[in-house]
């Protein structure tokens, strides 16, 4: 799967996974030394996010009906409160072109 910026026409991210089970949302991003991808968080609703035990600062782009309403770098050891109908968690480090009100969208990869 890979997450596309529709608005502007390109890939944010080649490898796209989501964080379903209690454990892979817990960890989410931490102890990793880089992150090439991007972690999918469903969320219902508003709800927090911490880059504790990180080693990067994290890249939080909140997505609400297919719209980037919120883009928040998160330093290591930081808490923010977030909400939409899911979150994205990027390594800060390798940017991302992709702006608040841009339609986004997580697609089947065609390779």
């Amino acid at each position: 799967m890979v997450l596309v910026n529709l608005s502007k026409g390109k890939v944010i991210r080649k490898e796209v996974s989501f964080a379903r089970s209690f454990l892979q949302r817990a960890i989410g991003l931490m102890f990793r030394p880089s992150f090439e991808g991007a972690l999918v968080f469903p969320l219902h609703g508003r709800t927090s996010f911490h880059s504790f035990f990180c080693r990067f600062p994290i890249l939080l782009l909140c997505v609400k009906d297919g719209v980037v309403t919120c883009k928040r770098v998160l330093p290591p050891w930081s808490l923010a409160e977030v909400e939409g109908d899911y979150v994205v968690e990027l390594d800060a480090r390798m940017g991302a072109d992709v702006d608040v009100g841009d339609r986004v969208v997580i697609l089947e990869d065609s390779d």
